[in-house]
């Protein structure tokens, strides 16, 4: 093996194992707690999985200030300067704690209004599901801070404690949902409010253990001045655009144009879709892991290492995700199976898994060169260039699939063009940065 890949795999492994495990076994119990809402009623289901995307969904686009922390404060470690590491996490504390508050506040006070415009929800849903987000009001501010703190373990490079505190609050959160959903052992019957409940108070213990094990940074940077609250922000904007842009504005449009091509491809699609993300948690969690380590090489002028580590990450996300592929495929039948019981739905997306896992061949490598940009503070370049090369991309698909009649073929196509332009842009980018960086740095 190549001695530099050598040098970088167990920095890389040390940071983003731990968070592939958390990742897969949170995504399990997500399953189980899924199915515990479902015995309720449809009503509680449907109410229960809107207000829960919602504020994940929303929790996701605020978490770039974690980001942000996490890029300043490991290049603030980089350059051995720990007391701007702790001004941006007083500064990105301070953020959360309105952020989070108002969020709340606007739930609380609106969240009926919010169901009804934008759901339509109406009579036991929207009773239900307004009664969940009211409960759920502090879930926003909790989310953040747990953002925030998990940061600061990476910057740390201690995300053992990561996957250790997570299972032991998720396990817990599912013993409570239980208990306090069908009322179990002499505990009320709750029903969605024990949902809401149990997600509260797990949430709370993350908080407390992150805050236990982080007590001597939290302290130092409570006495120190939160002068990065605009910098954080202003950083932090084109990374939200980023998730909006990716993570719902493409998926819905996307979706959107399935639906034309009949129930069907849409299904089908949104099945494959599930185990996609089963296979690309590598990609994210060394992408993450990436944050860390690119953001502390490139505050200590580790030139070497700024192209090494995402040389590196992208050799193991693409095998591990290459693996993961070649296993689903070989199980497509009976996973298909597991997840329905319609042998039309089963016969087609076992049909078109290996077409759709290949479009997404290069969606490994554009996560990696994704965040290896916005370590080194080009995240407004990755906004613009995805912002491009995603409306390209729908344009191409929406051509191919109707006026040229391709189907799903021509939505695979585009898929495929969309993520290899995208990584071959961020790559020739950044190592163009970087070769900058070093020419700026021998002078």
């Amino acid at each position: 093996m190549n001695e530099t890949l050598k040098a970088h795999i167990k920095p890389l492994n040390q940071l983003a194992v731990p968070l592939i495990a958390n990742s897969i076994f949170g995504l399990s119990i997500e399953f189980i707690d899924q199915a515990m809402v479902g015995h309720l009623s449809v009503s509680a289901y449907a109410s229960v999985g809107a207000v829960g995307n919602f504020l994940y969904t929303v929790a996701g686009i605020f978490g770039a200030i974690a980001i942000v922390l996490n890029i300043l404060g490991s290049r603030a470690m980089g350059e051995h300067r720990e007391d701007k590491y702790l001004t941006t996490l007083s500064s990105s504390l301070l953020i959360d704690l309105l952020f989070g508050m108002l969020f709340g506040i606007l739930c609380f006070s609106f969240g009926q209004v919010l169901l009804q415009t934008v759901y339509d929800f109406s009579g036991t849903t929207l009773h239900e599901g307004t009664s969940y987000l009211s409960l759920m009001s502090g879930y926003m501010l909790l989310q953040l801070l747990i953002f925030t703190l998990t940061n600061c373990l990476k910057i740390k490079k201690r995300t053992q404690w990561i996957l250790i505190i997570s299972t032991t609050t998720t396990l817990l959160h599912t013993g409570l949902n239980y208990l306090l959903i069908f009322g179990k052992f002499g505990f009320p019957q709750l029903g969605i409010a024990g949902a809401a409940l149990s997600s509260t108070i797990t949430l709370t213990m993350d908080v407390l253990a992150y805050c236990w094990l982080l007590r001597k940074d939290i302290r130092l940077a409570l006495q120190s001045r939160p002068n990065k609250v605009r910098l954080i922000i202003r950083q932090s904007l084109p990374l939200m655009g980023q998730e909006l842009l990716q993570g719902s504005l493409f998926v819905i449009v996307i979706n959107a144009i399935l639906a034309h091509l009949g129930t069907l491809v849409l299904s089908s699609y949104l099945l494959i879709g599930q185990l996609l993300q089963i296979g690309l948690i590598p990609a994210f969690m060394y992408s993450s892991a990436l944050l860390t380590l690119v953001g502390e090489s490139s505050g200590a002028h580790r030139l070497n290492d700024l192209k090494a580590y995402p040389k590196t990450a992208s050799v193991l996300t693409m095998v591990l995700f290459s693996l993961t592929g070649i296993i689903f495929y070989l199980l497509r039948a009976p996973i298909a199976g597991f997840i329905t019981n319609d042998p039309s739905l089963i016969g087609f997306s076992t049909a078109i898994f290996l077409l759709l896992w290949l479009a997404n061949l290069f969606s490994p490598w554009f996560e990696v060169y994704k965040a290896a940009m916005q370590s080194i503070g080009k995240g407004t370049y990755v906004l613009i260039a995805t912002l491009v090369v995603h409306a390209a991309a729908l344009m191409i698909m929406a051509l191919l699939a109707f006026p040229l009649h391709l189907g799903i073929y021509g939505i695979a196509a585009s898929l495929f063009f969309d993520y290899f332009v995208m990584y071959v842009c961020l790559r020739i980018a950044y190592l163009h940065d970087v070769r900058q960086l070093k020419q700026t740095t021998a002078h």
